[in-house]
């Protein structure tokens, strides 16, 4: 026996087992010789038989003849029916494509369009400037101003340049 007859014997072994056909190992291995060995033995037998089989047979030339023999007008109303469908399959498809192609283009144009801001748009975005009303100078009260957070509340009165430089002798 070669290494490769035994692991094929092993294999068998443990399948037998698995499938609970053999109750232990040893029984598991006998069985798979059994069948190992049966099934070797009808294999060569048909080896054998193949060969004399295969000997017997010449080998003939193998003429290959269509049972429909298509003339040669037959042959060119095929094709040129053949080629009239692929040409109009192609001028659908090319149809197609210059659809879709104009289609991109109204739709490439709609959103630069709606892109671009309209005259009501603008108008809307303004601020209405208020109007001076022509009312008299007595009934609008004096603005009051309110304290800057950077420079505070003070008045230019308070700060003089004499307070800040000194002119005096050193």
């Amino acid at each position: 026996m070669n290494v490769e007859q035994i692991q094929k014997i092993n294999s068998l072994a443990l399948e037998l087992m698995k499938q609970g056909l053999a109750s232990d190992r040893e029984n598991a291995i006998a069985q798979a010789e059994q069948i190992y060995k049966g099934n070797a033995q009808e294999y060569n037998e048909m080896k054998d038989t193949l060969h004399k089989v295969q000997e017997q047979k010449s080998p003939e030339p193998v003429e290959e003849t269509s049972q429909v023999a298509l003339s040669q007008d037959q042959i060119k109303d095929i094709l040129k029916q053949n080629t009239e469908y692929i040409v109009s399959q192609l001028k659908g498809f090319h149809e197609k494509v210059a659809n879709l192609e104009r289609e991109v283009s109204t739709l490439k144009n709609k959103v630069r369009l709606a892109s671009i801001p309209t005259v009501k748009e603008i108008v809307a975005d303004k601020v209405p400037e208020p109007v001076p009303s022509q009312e008299s100078p007595e009934a609008a009260p004096a603005p009051e101003k309110e304290a800057h957070p950077k420079g505070g509340d003070y008045n230019v009165e308070d700060v003089a340049v004499e307070k800040m430089f000194y002119f005096g002798n050193k």
